[in-house]
């Protein structure tokens, strides 16, 4: 990927999360933790609202991973979504506690963070081979790209389990996104 890409595509998670946490814009919505509200696993509702938002986006995730399980020719292309497949099922029930911790359940994300659209699902299932490859790799880095701005801005203001997760999830999703690209160039 080169270095433009990568920064439009952090630009427009970052963009794509201030839209999702409220509809204003104010990423310090997201950011910011209350202290009045603290869940009995010590995380507060910030981090509850993170692990909310994860579990949806792990959920599409693996959804997506399993598509590559399915259909990719390339081997490092299907260990890529085994491995990030498996990571994501191991974290999604400590996600889910996290967020049931402050009585909230998983929260779908808002355009343009939700669901990979009709029309993009469909074109990356017609397709086969190295085509399908070079596709779901982008695809796949994409939505990695937002969960990993996402877990870095728990990190920045989280705290207990739910700013371990963001921890795990970052570094997980980065090794991820490294492997992908140097697939990608290997396609290419």
């Amino acid at each position: 990927m080169s270095r433009r890409r990568f920064r439009v595509i952090g630009a427009g998670a970052l963009i794509a999360l201030a839209i999702a946490v409220g509809g204003s814009g104010n990423v310090a919505a997201f950011a910011a933790p209350s202290p009045a509200s603290p869940s009995p696993s010590g995380s507060t509702h910030g981090s509850a609202m993170f692990a909310a938002m994860m579990v949806s986006h792990h959920e599409e995730g693996i959804e997506l991973a399993q598509l590559a399980i399915d259909k990719a020719s390339t081997p490092g292309v299907k260990a890529v979504a085994e491995r990030s497949q498996r990571n994501q099922q191991a974290e999604l029930p400590q996600l889910r506690q996290v967020a049931q911790g402050a009585n909230m359940s998983a929260q779908p994300p808002e355009p343009p963070l939700s669901r990979f659209n009709e029309q993009e699902m469909s074109q990356l299932q017609s397709l086969s081979g190295r085509e399908f490859d070079l596709a779901w790799l982008d695809m796949f880095s994409s939505h990695h790209m937002s969960a990993i701005m996402m877990a870095d801005m728990e990190s920045a203001t989280g705290t207990g389990q739910a700013a371990e997760l963001a921890k795990k999830i970052h570094d997980e999703q980065l090794q991820d996104v490294s492997e992908m690209n140097n697939l990608r160039d290997q396609l290419r």
